[in-house]
């Protein structure tokens, strides 16, 4: 594949788009003609243009070697890498560890500054902050549906779409509506409908911080269902279809229709608004018996999920058919003797009842440890105006989503609406949280929020789910935090001092210390079990070195700490930082001795016409190479980082493992002994770190000694590819990186492709003018060839008279 047409007059800016038409008189190819006549034009276009190419080459080969070394640089050599060798981090003794018989008690990390200097005595305390600890179970631990008919056969109006999505085409982009079940959905009515759908959409994203709501709305007038448009953009806003009977039940469809034969006026949503063309029905009329036939509800026991299906039901089953019905297949799904169904009568209405669910021991009795929830459903089971009347999530424990009086709370039933949501802490203000936004009808998990976020209580309350009970805690740390609970709502949540909840007093840690050189023993108080001290950080996990009556034993072992350097990671980064760095010398000695194969040019146009894909690719392989074959800018470079290792300090590397190879064909490659290295590393840190980071210094004869290994790197590699700076590295000024934003279009290379891109503008335009003048004067010869036809003609037919 060495050779092709090359500048062959068929090969080089054909001009077969010449203008008029040649040697209709004559008989001459014109076109061929004009070729021949310009065909020296036409080579230097071509000849410039592979010369563009060649630079355009040279500028990819160097910026190739300047991206690797910015990147090692960045990481091996750049104060903001967790593997920077220039600082002192990884070569710091910054393992710090007790030891000890007693030293399972400390835990510590931090600066190995002061681990000679101090040792730890005993701990006397340990912190804790004041807190108060539930005695009991705060919720009824009974998981209760709302009420329902006793006759099976009663019927309600039963939700027809939630769990349906709608989609909205907008622009290009599509977007699912789905309908999800919630509190804060209700699909009752079309009006309520409307309302949900609009919060959904307000949940949709659509990009540059808007919302599927930003551009349309959902708007329902005496049943009537439309989309009206808001959009401001420009962009097409339309409906795409739906899951389901979705678009049927809103009344954009009628029985029967498919969506894709609809017309754009029944699609396409407006400004003036999309209305439906029947009334919207969101809930059919269906017997209890119907609605809970065959449907499947999820249940989670001690987080273990199983899905449970429903018999079927008819109009003379009962609700006690549901409890048995779901009696039977909880044992199956979970054991016997684990959940017990019952039912509880409604106290407003007689012909209702309550589905109870209660965890129970296998053995007899009640099972207070035990977490049971209703978690999912299929439609009308669960959710707003639903058979079963309650949310998925529902358990028997406390419902945070729901009101105190609602959440199943012991002490619910006690809530007054008329009196203050009071709380206090420790005498401190009292506080009424109607004050803040809230009342009696808000969520436990947003009082509890609340009374977290509120600084001058101080304190932090959490509810602890499988325990069933509150925790509350200082927000004050040690001994300086103090519970002591009162208000009314205090006492709905937690109840009284005593009877049903305990307190704890806080208590601050005490730590006794000595230092080295010192025979003077200090008593530490603090009032968390973490602590700094002297640049240690301590965490305390138990006490040690006092009797019971808080005396010190004199005898107890001390706790000293021993700091050493992270030789495996150390050594880690080292290896990477080696390996790399061999990459790059490979890559620049290969390039600076890669020779050129002179048989391979840059295509030029016309012959990458003559050529396959996979041929242009493999000439342009070989045309690649040897670009720069003896550069003296990248052969210095080389010659740079083959002496990278200072001579004076060759010895002293060999005994940490770091040696150039002395194979000459390696060109100054580093070879590294991992386990000399590591052994250097934990022997004397100091002097490893100062191997590699060392900074030139001048000696008192007026020399100046070679700095350490990657302080060479660093000069070295920034004299030839830093990106920073007023003046850049040398092959950085000379092809730029895109690392350098200001260096693309303005650097050696990119001068020179644009003076030949301006050359070859000139020529162009010099080929244009040659082109216009040949064909300017083979016009003027067809002219004067035709009319000499013309006379001759003439004077023929008079002789033949």
């Amino acid at each position: 594949m060495a050779s092709i047409s090359g500048l062959g007059s068929t090969s080089l800016n054909s001009t077969s788009s010449l203008r008029g038409y040649g040697g209709l008189a004559s008989g001459l190819d014109r076109d061929t003609l004009i070729e021949n006549m310009t065909y020296a034009t036409r080579s230097k276009i071509a000849a410039q243009k592979q010369k563009k190419q060649t630079y355009q080459w040279m500028q990819e080969a160097i910026r190739n070697i300047t991206g690797k070394v910015y990147e090692f640089s960045n990481t091996y050599m750049s104060y903001s890498s967790s593997s920077n060798l220039l600082g002192n981090k990884l070569f710091s003794r910054n393992q710090v560890t007790a030891l000890g018989a007693n030293s399972s008690y400390i835990s510590v990390s931090g600066s190995s500054v002061s681990a000679d200097t101090i040792s730890i005595l005993g701990v006397k305390s340990l912190a804790q902050d004041a807190k108060m600890t539930s005695s009991n179970a705060v919720s009824n631990q009974i998981m209760q549906t709302g009420g329902i008919s006793n006759d099976l056969s009663v019927e309600t109006e039963a939700d027809v779409i939630s769990g349906e999505s709608l989609f909205i085409k907008y622009g290009t982009k599509m977007y699912s509506v789905t309908l999800n079940r919630g509190a804060e959905y209700d699909y009752s009515t079309p009006e309520k409908t409307a309302e949900s759908m609009n919060k959904l959409l307000s949940n949709i994203s659509i990009g540059n911080g808007k919302t599927l709501g930003d551009v349309m709305e959902v708007k329902e007038n005496a049943g009537r269902m439309s989309f009206i448009s808001k959009d401001t953009s420009g962009n097409e806003l339309k409906l795409a279809g739906s899951t389901g009977d979705l678009l049927t039940d809103l009344g954009f469809m009628a029985a029967g229709e498919r969506f894709e034969l609809l017309q754009d006026a029944r699609t396409v949503i407006t400004a003036d608004g999309l209305e439906a063309v029947e009334d919207a029905q969101v809930t059919q009329t269906m017997s209890l018996a119907k609605q809970l036939s065959g449907k499947q509800i999820s249940f989670s026991y001690n987080g273990s999920i199983k899905w449970i299906e429903l018999d079927e039901y008819d109009d003379a089953s009962t609700l006690d058919d549901v409890k048995n019905d779901l009696q039977s297949k909880l044992n199956e799904a979970f054991g016997r003797g684990r959940i017990e169904v019952g039912l509880a009568a409604d106290a407003g209405d007689g012909s209702k009842s309550h589905l109870t669910f209660k965890t129970t021991l296998p053995g007899g009795g009640d099972d207070n440890s035990s977490v049971l929830s209703m978690t999912a459903a299929d439609r009308g089971v669960l959710g707003n105006h639903s058979v079963f009347g309650v949310q998925g999530g529902e358990s028997n424990r406390l419902n945070l989503s729901a009101s105190l009086a609602d959440s199943g709370l012991v002490r619910g039933g006690a809530v007054d609406p008329g009196r203050g949501m009071t709380i206090r802490n420790a005498g401190g203000t009292e506080i009424d949280l109607r004050d803040y936004g809230l009342d009696w009808n808000s969520s436990v998990s947003e009082i509890i929020n609340k009374v977290n976020e509120t600084k001058e209580l101080g304190i932090k309350i959490t509810y602890q789910s499988n325990a069933d009970r509150f925790v509350v805690q200082s927000t004050e740390q040690g001994a300086s935090g103090e519970i002591d609970l009162s208000g009314n709502l205090a006492d709905i949540m937690f109840g009284t001092r005593g009877a049903d909840y305990t307190t704890e007093p806080g208590k601050d840690a005490v730590v006794l210390v000595k230092y080295a050189g010192s025979g003077e023993e200090m008593e530490i108080t603090r009032g968390s079990n973490s602590m700094t001290i002297d640049g240690l950080n301590i965490t305390l996990k138990g006490t040690f070195g006092y009797d019971s009556s808080g005396n010190h034993i004199s005898d107890t072992e001390a706790v000293t700490f021993d700091a050493q350097v992270d030789a495996e990671n150390t050594a880690k980064v080292v290896k990477e930082m080696v390996e790399a760095y061999n990459e790059i010398v490979k890559l620049i000695n290969s390039e600076a001795s890669q020779k050129p194969n002179r048989n391979y040019a840059p295509l030029t146009d016309e012959q990458r016409d003559e050529l396959s894909e996979s041929q242009i690719e493999k000439w342009e392989t070989e045309a690649k190479k040897g670009l720069l074959f003896n550069d003296t800018d990248v052969s210095a470079f080389a010659d740079g980082l083959r002496f990278i290792i200072p001579s004076e300090m060759r010895s002293q590397f060999e005994k940490m493992g770091i040696t150039v190879s002395t194979n000459y064909a390696d060109n100054g490659k580093i070879v590294f002994d991992e386990e000399a290295f590591k052994a250097a590393l934990n022997e004397n840190p100091d002097a490893v770190r100062e191997a590699f980071s060392k900074e030139p210094e001048k000696r008192e004869d007026g020399t100046v000694s070679q700095g350490g290994l990657m302080t060479n790197m660093k000069t070295i590699m920034d004299r030839y590819a830093s990106m920073t700076g007023a003046t850049k590295g040398i092959l950085v000024e000379r092809a730029g990186s895109v690392y350098a934003p200001t260096t693309v279009l303005k650097n050696g290379l990119q001068k020179k492709i644009d003076d030949v891109d301006d050359y070859i503008d000139r020529l162009t335009d010099k080929l244009k003018t040659e082109q216009d003048r040949y064909i300017s004067q083979f016009t003027s010869l067809e002219t004067l060839i035709s009319q000499m036809n013309s006379q001759s003609s003439y004077l023929s037919s008079m002789f033949a008279q």
